[in-house]
């Protein structure tokens, strides 16, 4: 006698491909820091500037990232190297590469006792104009601005006070022609 045996036949569910997880994008939040300000820190830290926080260090469009301070001052980050940005009395703003806690010093020290004009005309009173224009001969702007599209030699004699009393005529107007004129 031969036995039967039942077989049971089993169905196979096909595999699925399993797909990857995807991996979360960092927002941009402020509450995240950059590789940026990670790099600036301790590159800070490294070089015995001011210990700060990593979130102190703002980033910037262009990827780089600067510490501001109260005073005004800043220091701006960069792969090469870090710059102090000081603002001095005149109203320019200093950039000075500095490497340590000493050169920082110096430059924020330089910078507060600036009194250099940086290359801009000094704006005058109209009493310091007044008092200018005494010691120098009579200028009328209008002419100079009637023609200066046509080119003229540079004067080989320069009176003393000539700049200044051209800046302080273009600063204030005809304040120091009509001074001429009540003088006269």
């Amino acid at each position: 006698m031969s036995r039967k045996t039942a077989t049971k036949t089993r169905t196979r569910t096909p595999k699925t491909k399993t797909t990857p997880a995807v991996l979360p994008v960092r927002p941009l939040h402020p509450d995240f820091i950059t590789q940026n300000q990670i790099n600036a820190a301790y590159a800070a830290r490294l070089a015995g500037l001011p210990t700060t926080p990593i979130r102190a260090w703002t980033p910037n469009p262009d990827g780089t990232v600067h510490l501001a301070f109260p005073s005004g001052n800043r220091i701006h980050h960069t792969p090469a190297g870090f710059t102090a940005i000081t603002p001095c009395a005149t109203g320019y703003t200093h950039q000075t590469p500095i490497a340590d806690r000493d050169q920082l010093n110096t430059a924020v020290h330089t910078a507060a006792q600036c009194t250099s004009l940086h290359g801009r005309p000094r704006v005058l009173t109209v009493a310091q104009a007044a008092a200018t224009a005494e010691d120098t001969q009579t200028l009328d702007v209008t002419d100079l601005r009637a023609d200066h599209d046509q080119a003229h030699p540079h004067p080989t004699e320069t009176t003393p006070g000539y700049d200044i009393a051209l800046a302080a005529a273009e600063a204030h107007g005809h304040a120091a022609a009509r001074h001429q004129e009540t003088n006269q």
